[in-house]
């Protein structure tokens, strides 16, 4: 059996990684659990400022030695202080700025930990975790019946771009903006994310997004510590 812990962003990405992921995963004897970052008030997940994921990715790491890390983070608007930052910003390709930072990431938690290089898998969505929902725009948009009109206008988004991970993450253009289109009711991350995806499924989204893809096939190829 392999555990690896995933520490989400925020409830969406909790949501679809113990709904989605996690199911797709069992059959391999891995297992997915998640965690979310506490923050300032109480609350868990969101804004997140890289000394409190440091700490507690450091805290995680040193529970369990047979035990995996990775995390569910957006690109869009991740934290300035995060390793490599400043020079990410030159790379225009969203999966290969992520990559970078990932890599980033990884070095500076190994070194500061001391743990084991392959137990720590970061991940860095790009640009967020909507993007993921621009894989199938009719399961998408037949979430909710009153959807169905603005498919015509999601797929004249989707045409602009290569694939969904590469839809721009600028503030009025990132994926999530994008579907404010949805009406009666509007897009609620929360609430419709994890549904939608789950009518995406897995394969879909793989097949659309590969810095996704690339991710997953990863932790399906696990070895027990």
């Amino acid at each position: 059996m392999i555990q690896v812990i995933i520490i989400a962003e925020g409830q969406t990405e909790e949501t679809f990684v113990r709904d989605v992921m996690a199911p797709a995963l069992v059959a391999s004897s891995i297992f997915l659990t998640t965690r979310l970052v506490k923050v300032a008030g109480g609350g868990r997940g969101g804004a997140l400022s890289y000394e409190r994921v440091w700490k507690f990715l450091r805290n995680t790491l040193r529970e369990c030695a047979s035990t995996y890390v990775s995390t569910f983070f957006d690109l869009h608007k991740l934290d300035t202080a995060f390793p490599a930052h400043a020079g990410s910003l030159k790379i225009s390709d969203s999966g290969r700025r992520a990559g970078h930072l990932e890599g980033a990431f990884h070095a500076d938690v190994i070194a500061r930990t001391g743990c084991r290089p392959d137990r720590f898998i970061p991940h860095i969505q790009p640009w967020e975790f909507e993007a993921l929902l621009f894989s199938d725009l009719a399961a998408l948009t037949g979430t909710e019946t009153s959807w169905a009109r603005h498919l015509p206008a999601l797929q004249k988004i989707r045409s602009g771009f290569a694939h969904p991970e590469q839809i721009n993450g600028g503030q009025a253009t990132k994926p999530s903006a994008r579907l404010g289109l949805l009406r009666n009711p509007g897009f609620h991350k929360v609430r419709h994310g994890p549904l939608a995806a789950g009518r995406i499924g897995l394969q879909r989204i793989e097949a659309e997004c590969p810095h996704f893809a690339a991710w997953l096939q990863r932790l399906r190829t696990l070895a027990p510590l």
